[in-house]
C-alpha cells in the first residue's frame, strides 16, 4: 500500500524511530550517517521519524543527467555550444 507512517520502535536504551517511504513497504530506521539514531523517550523517536520523512519528502530533486546529455550534444552539434569551459558564447542568429 501506497502510504507514509513513521513510529518509535521500542529496543534496549531506549527508542529508534522508524518512517515508510511512499515507494517502499518496509520500515526504515532514522539513521545519521548509517548509524540508526537512539532517543529516550518514545515521543521524541516518533517526531523524529516524521522529521526525516519529511526531509526525505521535501528533499532536493536530483537528476542523473543521462537523458538531456545526448539531447544536449545533438543540439551543440546542430546550434554549437552556448557554454565553454564555463563562460558564457554570445550567439548570434541570423
Amino acid at each position: 500500500m501506497n502510504e507514509v507512517n513513521a513510529r518509535a520502535v521500542p529496543v534496549r536504551g531506549g527508542f529508534e524511530g522508524h518512517f515508510r517511504k511512499v515507494h517502499k513497504a518496509a520500515w526504515e530506521p532514522v539513521c545519521i550517517n548509517g548509524i540508526a539514531q537512539l532517543y529516550p523517550t518514545e515521543f521524541e523517536a516518533e517526531a523524529m521519524a516524521w522529521r526525516a520523512l519529511r526531509s526525505h519528502l521535501q528533499g532536493d530533486i536530483v537528476g542523473s543527467g543521462d537523458k538531456a546529455s545526448p539531447m544536449r550534444s545533438k543540439a551543440e552539434a546542430q546550434f554549437g555550444a552556448i557554454f565553454k569551459k564555463g563562460r558564457k558564447i554570445e550567439v548570434e542568429r541570423r
